[in-house]
């Protein structure tokens, strides 16, 4: 699915163009960075578009470069909902985090996990019917 951002005009001898990018945690805890576009009139500030290729799950940064005050050009973290729409997660460590608790694991982890809630489920079942 296609995301489209509009984004407002802006004084360009203090901010960078507008940018959003899909952010890869899989290398790297501070993440890879795969760069979507960002339509726009940089020259003159103008108002624009940002757009990005993504599918759900997928998390996403936004942001743009202050040239006055530096650290206020941090970007934003989303991730992207069954319908499109973005969750703000917040900076790049609670990123990270959302990550660690949401990657797929492997399949070989996901049946052993499935194996011992079964087990455990087995055991409670013979419980039961003892007890009748």
């Amino acid at each position: 699915m296609e995301i489209r951002i509009e984004t407002a005009s802006y004084n360009e001898r203090r901010y960078g163009k507008p940018w959003i990018a899909k952010v890869d945690f899989s290398k790297s805890s501070k993440g890879e960075y795969i760069w979507g576009d960002w339509t726009g009139d940089h020259r003159n500030g103008g108002a624009g578009m940002l757009t990005i290729t993504v599918e759900p799950g997928d998390i996403i940064a936004q942001g743009q470069k202050d040239n006055r005050q530096p650290r206020n050009s941090s970007p934003d973290f989303y991730v992207v909902m069954p319908n499109g729409t973005l969750a703000s997660i917040g900076d790049t460590g609670a990123a990270y985090k959302y990550y660690l608790a949401h990657r797929p694991g492997s399949k070989k982890e996901d049946l052993m996990a499935e194996k011992a809630r079964l087990i455990s489920r087995i055991a409670e079942i013979e419980k039961e019917i003892d007890a009748l």
